[in-house]
């Protein structure tokens, strides 16, 4: 079951287990969903300044690489609500685990828009398709 998540200028849908949290401060607001577990999640970081994505999707990969620096990344393009999206697929350890962490970021005539998924391969494939899924239903209701 999915939920839908609509404010904001934007609406993506989500697994009703998961829980949202959603932080606004002037022209920048983020979503977080949380798996149940809390171990998977994903971030839709919202900027209405506009900035470069390639350059959003860059300090996020940095902060990653910050963080494990051990870490593989290969480059990404993907369309999203009818945008290029540029960004990284992300693997490393942690903690004993593969983990892994999608980043996609687009920009709109309103946003710059960062998608930021993130799941451990402990928890079986089931993570990844559903933040492939929230990614897949984004879309700008006020363009």
């Amino acid at each position: 079951m999915t939920g839908r998540f609509d404010e904001h200028g934007i609406r993506f849908d989500y697994p009703t287990d998961w829980s949202v949290e959603v932080d606004s401060d002037g022209e920048k607001t983020t979503v977080a969903v949380h798996s149940p577990n809390g171990v998977a999640f994903a971030l839709v970081a919202l900027d209405e300044t506009c900035p470069e994505p390639s350059e959003v999707a860059g300090q996020a990969l940095d902060a990653m690489e910050q963080e494990y620096p051990d870490l593989d990344a290969f480059p990404v393009i993907e369309s999203i609500d009818g945008h290029q999206a540029v960004g990284h697929e992300v693997e490393f350890i942690s903690l004993d685990a593969t983990n892994s962490c999608s980043i996609r970021c687009y920009r709109t005539p309103k946003r710059t828009v960062l998608v930021f998924g993130q799941w451990s391969d402990l928890e079986g494939e089931g993570p990844a398709d559903q933040i492939r899924s929230l990614r897949s239903s984004l879309e700008e209701t006020d363009s």
